[in-house]
């Protein structure tokens, strides 16, 4: 090429030559370009000719499972709604199991970047035939070439497909326009779940509703399930008893029921061979649990040993007048909203001790100590428990002035840390302008209308809340 001539492609057409034959991109690449749409449009076909037309690529999984959840797919006109799961070629489906796992049962279509039909359809557990998609037979560019245009760190959030309806609106109106919507659903949110643990009050009391619903919010996702067992099993009076016998024997017992208090190394710490010590004296007949607890994903600071031994210390903190009490002692008090919060904040034990500088029995003591629940989990804790106990407990008394003390935190309260579900909608529904300032309701708000709305719609398609936001199409709220 002569200097001062037009710009050359030919290094595209070497990198491309270049790379012809290797797998030039991975997994994560074909997931983007199936998320941002990058194939033709129309013209789409299964493997076995049916028509295919994409509404929603689905949301993205970033857990366990099939790639994408609740995708909305038209194959032959008939439109199926379910999971999407993406592959390089037709063997990763058997070689990855999914043929035997119930999870992948509701794949209602496998895309995968190779352009040959597969031998025989993949099928799920139950022996369901599953369509197959042959994306690169669509794509509108050499595969090479479309992967060095995404940038996988981007995706599912930073990119203009994670965008739905509502962030035109939200172009359009500003965002206050939705953010007051979405703290009336963040409201609505919380009214359901302190109806949900005044039911519960009514039948085992406050003690054991309140302990109940922290135990699960100590247990974040991954360990919710399993913490909530634990609670149920070793009832809140039986962890009273423990707490005021000796402390450390709450911790004892919650890891013994757990079965993550293993026997006595010869170098064991100290602090091991205590508890060690207590389950002999006090706890020999209390058998484990059969829970798993899956430590894939999950970073060593929130391994379950640390969340339970935070549990411990919070509840025998408490155990002298109870948890309900305790709560109750702080709302009574006619303060404000932040020093409300920081009262209940100061309920939560600093880092100190074993747990605090390890991160398993067997693990290197850590550099400087880590809270056992850290900032964000307690901010958790108080928005998704001890608020909504209160207000439970507040209407049950009929008392508006404790209920009105309750909004007023309520309203304060900073975000907790994001979830999967808000790092999706914050740019769902807001685009680009996503403010600056999130706090909890607000939080809440978009958990309540990713459930009602979102969840089963990622498309928009006929979606209520749009024409009812569009402040040029206002739909009314329906007439009681």
């Amino acid at each position: 090429m002569k200097e001062g001539a037009a710009f050359s492609s030919d290094y595209a057409r070497f990198h491309t030559v270049a790379r012809e034959g290797a797998p030039v991109v991975s997994e994560e690449v074909v997931q983007c370009l199936w998320f941002d749409r990058l194939y033709r449009g129309s013209g789409l076909q299964t493997a076995s000719g049916k028509a295919v037309r994409v509404l929603s690529p689905g949301w993205w999984n970033q857990g366990e499972g099939p790639d994408f959840r609740g995708a909305q797919i038209e194959i032959a006109g008939t439109l199926h709604s379910g999971d999407i799961e993406i592959h390089l070629d037709h063997a990763a489906w058997k070689q990855h199991g999914h043929h035997v796992d119930p999870r992948y049962d509701d794949v209602i279509l496998v895309v995968v970047l190779d352009t040959r039909p597969p031998s025989s359809p993949p099928v799920t557990s139950s022996g369901r035939a599953i369509p197959c998609l042959l994306l690169g037979k669509f794509l509108e560019l050499p595969v090479a070439l479309l992967a060095d245009t995404v940038v996988p760190d981007d995706f599912p959030y930073d990119t203009p497909m994670a965008q739905g309806k509502c962030a035109e609106i939200c172009g359009a109106y500003g965002a206050a326009h939705l953010l007051e919507f979405l703290r009336l659903a963040g409201e609505w949110r919380l009214l359901n779940k302190a109806r949900a643990m005044g039911e519960r009050i009514s039948r085992v009391g406050a003690d054991q509703a309140i302990y109940e619903m922290f135990m699960t919010a100590c247990g974040f996702v991954r360990y919710k399930n399993h913490f909530h067992a634990l609670a149920r099993q070793l009832p809140y009076e039986r962890v009273v008893q423990l707490a005021r016998l000796d402390p450390m024997l709450v911790e004892t017992a919650f890891l013994q029921l757990g079965g993550l208090l293993p026997s006595l190394q010869e170098d064991a710490h100290p602090h091991h061979v205590r508890l060690s010590e207590l389950r002999e004296a006090h706890l020999s007949g209390l058998r484990s649990l059969p829970l798993g607890w899956s430590r894939s994903g999950v970073r060593p600071c929130n391994y379950p040993e640390r969340r339970l031994a935070g549990a411990a210390r919070f509840l025998a903190r408490t155990s002298k007048d109870g948890i309900a009490s305790t709560l109750a002692s702080i709302w009574k008090d006619a303060s404000p909203p932040l020093q409300r919060r920081r009262a209940l904040e100061a309920l939560f034990p600093r880092p100190m001790g074993f747990w605090a500088e390890h991160y398993s029995w067997t693990s290197e003591r850590l550099a400087k100590p880590v809270a056992l629940l850290g900032a964000g989990r307690v901010r958790s804790i108080i928005g998704n428990v001890f608020v909504p106990a209160a207000l439970a407990m507040a209407r049950q008394r009929q008392d508006r002035t404790a209920e009105e003390g309750v909004h007023a935190l309520f309203a304060a309260l900073p975000k907790e840390p994001d979830n999967h579900i808000v790092k999706i909608m914050l740019p769902r529904l807001f685009g680009k302008a996503i403010p600056l300032r999130i706090d909890f309701r607000a939080q809440q708000g978009l958990l309540q209308v990713y459930q009602d709305w979102c969840r089963s719609n990622p498309s928009c398609r006929n979606c209520f809340l749009v024409p009812h936001l569009d402040k040029d199409s206002r739909v009314p709220y329906p007439s009681p």
